[in-house]
């Protein structure tokens, strides 16, 4: 491993130079002698910069803004600040330049930081410094229908972070940040360069990696925006306020764009992987390997139209997956969501997002081969995704079944930024085993800053002869956005026989109604507290014959919360609730405990009991240090304790619960993340343990450069539950079901990971890489003397992505 690190970085060694990840003491930022033709200042409203096309750009992408071509470029100037505080002029000067070519549009920013130190940058992998790093930011609207935009973004050391910015959806990895996907990775070439007083950076993103209309003549929206991590400032060249619910509208433009070619768009991408595997055999109470086991995978892409890609895969590799980190399980009344992270299903899925989640790909669980084909015709916005999964038969655990997958998404325009949208799915196993559902939703705004969201569905499943069923959704969603007060409410209704076969919905059954208020208050430049607001929240569930009786709600929730963020990146969040829960006797149909004779007898809780129940959170987070960065959560509540069969509350218990992490960058190439979350539940009745959980895990990992890096995760999940009792005299409770009777047991678990990660990706979809795993039994919670091996894995994956 040793020498195979050496040779790699060796090997790699220039890569940061041609990157232009470098930093020289004492030197000017480049290109700032001549002065420019034209200057747009976005804070003036020059928000209209025509065609600058050059017949050649003779550039280096280094980050060095010095060759004679960027000289006679356009400059967009003028940003003001949109965050904390809205409409001032920015706190530090940017310079923008853009150019077009017949290849590709080459962008450039000066940064300019009159702090000495002041830049944070570090040497990450792709997609990781969002939360850490200075930045810019450009998108590009290419279709200019204020809908959907690539996100390009490059902090001072040339490190590359993408993704498409898609009106009407939820901030991906922040909800409450911008609505991007970070998903979709796109090839481009970025460079970066330190200077004393600032950084610059330039990017040449080609034609064939961003799909655009099929007209001789076109414009295209642009947005640049800067962050200054230190202060967590945000500026943009054009100017927006948070008082239109569509930040799209607001941005400037790229006018008279000639005769774009993509070209032939052919990607050709295959993959070998080897693995061997080993898992403890209990039957010989003994841990056993298999052999080397190869495989081969293939990825293509061809670019139909500018605007039209396919994309097809047979058998694809997920192992460049890391592993999802640990969750608490021991009172979860329903399934837990994970995050898609395989390739072939974020990239160009963001036509697939709905108001609910009928589209789950993860639900997908081992493809032998996929198609997918997206794209954009006139004001139609379309996509296919088709699946063969190989997973368990429902019918015959021991055996495999081949499911076919379809989903199929079509959406239209509807004026400057309202939608129209169609849904099918079907999961297919055979002729008497299949769920079909269709669905309809819209997005529509109004007076700017008012949304209206709206969605219909319907399914049909059949589990064999003679049982069939159907279901219906519906939800509304009516928000206003604001740069003060901001209101939202939405309603949903699923009845019983609704399945979302290729989704993830948690609750079915169910209607749910939810209304959200808040308020900011917002501080002037060089305030101590910058932002300050409450807000208020309502949350209500109900059976769903129940919800259309006119019944009382099974839960009920009143918040009241609020948040403060100072000056230098620190900010306190806090609330408080009051919950209350009612369900009727016969919701405990099934439930048993045996009485002072030995008798079985019926349980039913007293409601009262369930009424009430109080909880508080409060979290800290804090970026205010160049090295160490973190959050902490703490939590205390009273808690009821479900009975999974029934989900109905049994007992009541004091939950206090917690979770910390720290962010650690010791120097530009090393980074690291510790943290720990913990439960506990005590039974009200005697205080007594019902349950804890304790997951700490660690992340360390080095980057020799942009490309290459090694990762190490270390994590341990010690769960354990206890059995349901009875609140009163604490005997235990039992579920039956016709003539079958278990007792609601406890379980434990000590799990013990390790993860590790050699990593070259000069470019996605080209990599190497050697990985190891291995999982661990604690026969005792965190006393590592008596670890017994479950399963481990060693892996080793080769692809080149070869474009055409």
């Amino acid at each position: 491993m040793i020498v195979l690190l050496a040779a790699m970085s060796a090997a790699t060694a220039g890569f940061g130079q041609e990157a232009g990840i470098q930093r020289e003491q004492g030197a000017a930022p480049p290109g700032g002698g001549a002065p420019p033709v034209v200057v747009y200042d976005g804070s003036a409203g020059q928000l209209e910069v025509p065609n600058p096309w050059v017949e050649e750009a003779d550039v280096t992408v280094d980050g060095r803004i010095d060759e004679a071509v960027w000289l006679n470029a356009p400059v967009l100037t003028g940003f003001t600040q949109f965050d904390p505080v809205e409409g001032v002029p920015a706190t530090q000067r940017t310079e923008a330049r853009v150019l077009v070519t017949d290849e590709a549009i080459y962008l450039a920013v000066t940064a300019y930081d009159d702090v000495e130190g002041g830049v944070r940058a570090t040497l990450g992998d792709r997609d990781s410094f969002a939360m850490s790093d200075d930045y810019v930011r450009f998108i590009l609207d290419t279709f200019n229908d204020n809908r959907r935009g690539y996100v390009i973004m490059v902090n001072p050391h040339g490190v590359q972070q993408d993704g498409l910015w898609v009106v009407g959806s939820r901030g991906g990895r922040d909800r409450y940040g911008p609505p991007i996907d970070w998903n979709p990775d796109f090839v481009w070439d970025s460079g970066g360069y330190l200077f004393d007083g600032g950084y610059s950076v330039e990017v040449k993103l080609p034609f064939k990696s961003i799909r655009f209309r099929e007209e001789a003549v076109q414009d295209w929206g642009l947005q640049i925006e800067r962050r200054i991590a230190r202060n967590g400032y945000s500026e943009s060249w054009a100017p927006v306020t948070a008082n239109v619910a569509n930040k799209m509208e607001q941005f400037g433009r790229l006018t008279g764009l000639q005769e774009l070619d993509q070209g032939l768009f052919f990607e050709v991408n295959p993959v070998q992987t080897f693995t061997k595997q080993g898992a403890y055999n209990s039957d010989l109470g003994a841990f056993q390997r298999d052999g080397v086991d190869g495989d081969f995978g293939l990825n293509l892409t061809y670019g139909v139209t500018s605007n039209l890609t396919l994309d097809g895969t047979y058998n694809p590799d997920f192992s460049q997956v890391e592993a999802d980190a640990g969750q608490i399980r021991v009172n979860e009344r329903f399934a837990i969501f994970l995050r898609e992270k395989r390739p072939f299903f974020l990239e160009g899925t963001e036509i697939f997002r709905l108001p609910q989640q009928l589209v789950y790909t993860r639900s997908i669980v081992n493809p032998v081969a996929g198609a997918k084909l997206q794209g954009k015709i006139g004001n139609f916005n379309a996509g296919y995704l088709g699946a063969v999964d190989d997973v368990a038969d429902p019918d015959n655990p021991g055996a495999n079944t081949k499911p076919v997958v379809n989903i199929f998404r079509l959406r239209r325009d509807l004026g400057t930024t309202s939608t129209l949208g169609l849904v099918y799915t079907d999961r297919t196993y055979h002729t008497e085993r299949f769920n079909r559902l269709v669905g309809v939703d819209g997005r529509f705004q109004f007076s700017e800053r008012y949304t209206l969201t709206l969605l219909a569905a319907g399914s049909r499943t059949a589990e064999g002869v003679p049982d069939r069923r159907s279901g219906g959704l519906w939800s509304a969603q009516f928000a206003r956005s604001g740069r003060n007060f901001q209101l939202s409410a939405n309603v949903q209704d699923l009845s019983n026989g609704f399945v979302a076969g290729s989704g993830f919905i948690r609750r079915t059954g169910t209607a749910q109604a939810k209304t959200n208020v808040s308020y900011n208050f917002r501080g002037k430049p060089g305030d101590l507290i910058e932002r300050w607001g409450p807000s208020f929240e309502t949350e209500g569930f109900w059976e769903h014959d129940g919800f259309w009786a006119g019944r009382w709600a099974q839960e009920s929730r009143m918040r009241l919360g609020g948040s403060v963020s100072f000056r230098g990146n620190l900010t306190l969040f806090g609330n408080y609730s009051r919950s209350y829960y009612n369900f009727a006797p016969e919701d405990y149909d099934g439930l048993f405990f045996k009485g002072p004779g030995g008798h079985t007898e019926p349980f039913h809780a007293d409601q009262s009991m369930f009424k009430g129940l109080s909880s508080g959170t409060v979290f800290l987070w804090v970026n205010s240090f160049d090295r160490v960065r973190g959050n902490v959560r703490f939590t205390r509540s009273e808690s009821p304790l479900f009975d999974f069969s029934t989900d109905t509350p049994v007992d009541l218990a004091d939950s206090w619960s917690g979770d910390a992490s720290l962010n650690l960058f010791p120097t530009t190439n090393l980074s690291g993340e510790v943290g720990v979350r913990h439960t506990h539940l005590y039974r009200k009745r005697d205080g007594s343990l019902y349950s804890r959980a304790t997951i700490p895990r660690a992340r360390a990992q080095y980057q020799f450069n942009r490309s290459l890096f090694v990762r190490a995760i270390v994590e341990y999940g010690s769960q354990r539950r206890g059995s349901l009792l009875t609140p009163t005299t604490g005997r235990e409770v039992s579920y039956c079901s016709g003539e079958s009777c278990f007792e609601i047991q406890g379980s434990e678990s000590n799990d013990f990971s390790v993860e590790t990660l050699l990593s070259f990706e000069p470019t996605p979809g080209t990599v190497f890489f050697v990985g190891y795993t291995r999982l661990m039994d604690d026969m005792e919670a965190f006393r590592f003397h008596e670890l017994r091996p479950q399963a481990e894995g060693v892996f080793v994956k080769l692809s080149y992505r070869f474009r055409g």
